[in-house]
């Protein structure tokens, strides 16, 4: 039989069902194959993209190259 409980974050009421809980293993995964083209925002699509504002790299590399871990770009729109 199923449970009801509140939602603390939200609020809202769920139904739970205690008797048939699903693990981690009953479902079923995909391995994600992106396409569609190149993504702008993508390590090494640098020069795709307006040159940087900010970025977090590694202090060996040179500004707008690969070697970042995050970079910050102006909206092209």
């Amino acid at each position: 039989m199923g449970e009801l409980r509140r939602d603390p974050v939200v609020g809202r009421w769920v139904i739970v069902d205690t008797d048939h809980p699903k693990k981690p293993g009953d479902f079923k995964y995909e391995q994600y194959i992106p396409g569609g083209g190149l993504c702008p925002f993508c390590y090494g699509n640098e020069f795709m993209t307006p040159p940087e504002i900010s970025c977090f790299r590694d202090p060996s590399t040179a500004v707008n190259t690969p070697g970042w871990q995050v970079r910050v770009v102006a909206n092209k729109f």
